[in-house]
């Protein structure tokens, strides 16, 4: 039976960072994967949603993040992309360390949407503690050139989608890489905007939306199989 945790912990800047651990079982798995949000994409938009319920079907814990970082936040929002990235990793290792800091698991994975994929690409992935983590990035902002800089220099084993008509789609970053970094698997749904939809076309939005979680499923279970034989 599916265990729910509402707990927090006080930020970088003595606000609250509110999460909820959901245990697929009712003990701790062996593995946990951090979901951080978009600003707008919340847990029971579809990608969230579909990914929790797949996660949680493989046995892997998961924590949701709720971040304050919504349209609502004006600080956040009128800072440059460099102060938002310093402020989403900052908060990031303090609520991931105080997870952890209550129970080992021996494998992480880290899921992002949107601005949700910064703490990950920008500040997680190149934490040496995290060296053996997996992550999912859902329409990253790769019109950011110090994120795709970051990816460039990523190790571990990363699945990330990005939808064709997506406004932070960038041709360029994807070709650099493609060529330089094969852990990096590329998934580019054709027509997709940001929110992974294909404009008001039902047949080709779901269509989208079971490709992506049959990526992730194949991506999430080559991962699982790979550290159980390591």
């Amino acid at each position: 039976m599916i265990q729910t945790i509402a707990d927090s912990v006080a930020g970088p800047d003595g606000q609250s960072i509110p999460y909820t651990l959901i245990q697929a079982g009712e003990s701790p798995s062996r593995a946990l994967c951090f979901f951080f949000p978009g600003a707008s994409y919340s847990f029971d938009k579809p990608y969230l949603y579909y990914s929790t319920m797949l996660f949680l079907r493989k046995q892997v814990d998961i924590v949701h993040v709720h971040y304050s970082f919504g349209q609502d936040n004006a600080a956040f929002w009128n800072s440059p992309f460099a102060e938002k990235s310093a402020w989403l990793q900052a908060d990031a290792k303090r609520l991931v360390s105080h997870v952890l800091g209550k129970r080992a698991y021996e494998q992480i994975f880290f899921l992002g949407k949107s601005i949700g994929t910064i703490p990950i690409a920008c500040g997680l992935l190149h934490a040496s503690a995290f060296s053996r983590t997996s992550a999912v990035l859902l329409t990253p902002l790769l019109t950011e050139e110090s994120l795709v800089a970051d990816l460039l220099s990523v190790k571990q084993q990363v699945l990330l989608v990005s939808g064709t008509q997506d406004p932070y789609y960038q041709p360029t970053a994807l070709e650099k890489i493609a060529s330089s970094r094969p852990n990096v698997r590329l998934y580019l749904p054709d027509g997709a905007k940001h929110s992974l939809d294909v404009g008001l076309d039902v047949s080709r939005s779901l269509a989208v939306l079971q490709s992506v979680m049959d990526e992730l499923d194949s991506f999430v279970e080559r991962e699982l199989d790979a550290h159980a034989g390591s």
